[in-house]
């Protein structure tokens, strides 16, 4: 990011040493903070007073300034080197930010609601001791709320419990951000990039997330309740105990993925990729799982009741003790499948494949078996009464399995 060059003039201080004290009393007398410098760098006190005073100060050199508890609402601070600034608690609504180097800064329970961030850039690299090293921006319980963050550099930022509802975040980067607990409510989060996340417990309900990218994120209990997750990326991502209920992830790739104990009533992940991913104990009741590609899920003891998981690929998947109950599994591959003890009372297996599948102990009353190949199945012990079984082979065929397109 480029920053315009700070005129030389700008920069020279009259008789700092006579007049500091001076300025330093009546920012204390105003109710301003106070114009402290940091060890890393030496603030311009006249460029802060500028700021303080007309809250215009575009371009300007803060770096390391004391902008604690300061009213700068609606203040013009674009393309501002805000490097190392102390910003906590400063009200900062509606001010135009966009392009402000923010690396390094303070800006916890900070007021940014409405502010305009376009670009802006908070980036940690990791190492502070490196040159040009910066430490985690510090944005924990900050309100940003409808706030403007469209491609903003946010890499390692700490949002820790900050209120980012209504916030737009289009193509912004939050990779490695801490989101604990932040609440994301109806917030736009378009293509946002967000590689390794951590964001447990966070609140995505009701967002648009259309092809975020939270490949490897922390997501234990967070909340995308009615969020519009379109082909999102979900890779190796941890979802243990999320609230994915009335969630629109249609096209999304969950391969690897952690999803045991979710709650995914009335999901819709059709031709969603879950292939691999550990979905032990999730509730999917009314779930669309239509075309998804579930290649050795772990499914066992799912409650998947009134699901639609037609055309659905679960080839060596595991859906023991899984509830299955009227089930629309029709043309779903489950060649090699373990359903032992599963119970698929009236499920629709129309057409499906079951073929060297483990059907022991599992229980079939009134299930549609018409056109199922079911050769070379386990049914041991499996309760067969009253099924619908019209053209069913329960004996080795020459049909291989249909190939699903994903």
């Amino acid at each position: 990011m480029k920053f315009k060059n700070i005129s030389i003039g700008g920069l020279i201080i009259t008789t700092l040493c006579a007049c500091s004290s001076q300025i330093e009393k009546q920012a204390s007398n105003s109710g301003q903070p106070q114009l402290q410098q940091s060890q890393n760098y030496s603030p311009n006190r006249e460029t802060i007073k500028q700021l303080l005073d007309t809250k215009q100060c575009q371009s300007c050199d803060l770096r390391g300034a004391d902008l604690s508890r300061a009213d700068l609402k609606g203040a013009n601070l674009q393309d501002a080197d805000l490097r190392g600034v102390n910003m906590s608690q400063a009200n900062l609504s509606e001010a135009n930010l966009i392009q402000a180097d923010f690396r390094g800064a303070n800006l916890s329970k900070a007021n940014l609601s409405k502010a305009k961030l376009t670009a802006a850039l908070m980036s940690w690299t990791g190492d502070t001791k490196a040159p040009g090293g910066y430490g985690r921006v510090n944005l924990q319980q900050a309100d940003l709320s409808s706030a403007d963050l469209i491609t903003a550099y946010l890499r390692g930022v700490d949002f820790r419990e900050a209120n980012m509802s209504g916030a737009f975040l289009h193509s912004a980067d939050l990779s490695q951000a801490i989101l604990t607990k932040v609440k994301l409510t109806k917030a736009d989060l378009f293509g946002a990039k967000s590689i390794g996340v951590n964001a447990s417990e966070v609140d995505f309900s009701s967002s648009k997330m259309t092809g975020i990218d939270l490949t490897g994120a922390n997501l234990s209990k967070a909340n995308f309740n009615k969020a519009n997750v379109f082909w999102g990326k979900f890779t190796n991502a941890d979802l243990s105990s999320a609230n994915l209920q009335e969630g629109y992830f249609a096209g999304a790739i969950f391969t690897g993925a952690k999803l045991n104990q979710a709650q995914m009533h009335k999901a819709y992940l059709h031709a969603a990729e879950l292939s691999q991913s550990n979905l032990n104990g999730a509730i999917l009741t009314q779930s669309d799982l239509s075309a998804a590609v579930l290649v050795r899920a772990n499914l066992n003891g799912v409650n998947l009741t009134g699901s639609n998981i037609k055309r659905a690929n679960l080839t060596a998947a595991d859906l023991g003790k899984t509830n299955l109950e009227a089930v629309n599994l029709v043309g779903a591959d489950l060649t090699g499948a373990n359903l032992t003890e599963a119970a698929l009372i009236r499920a629709d297996l129309t057409g499906a494949f079951v073929t060297d599948a483990a059907l022991n102990r599992a229980n079939l009353q009134q299930a549609i078996l018409i056109g199922t190949r079911l050769s070379g199945s386990n049914l041991d012990g499996a309760n067969l009464n009253n099924v619908v079984k019209t053209n069913t082979s329960l004996s080795p065929i020459s049909e291989q399995p249909h190939e699903h397109n994903n």
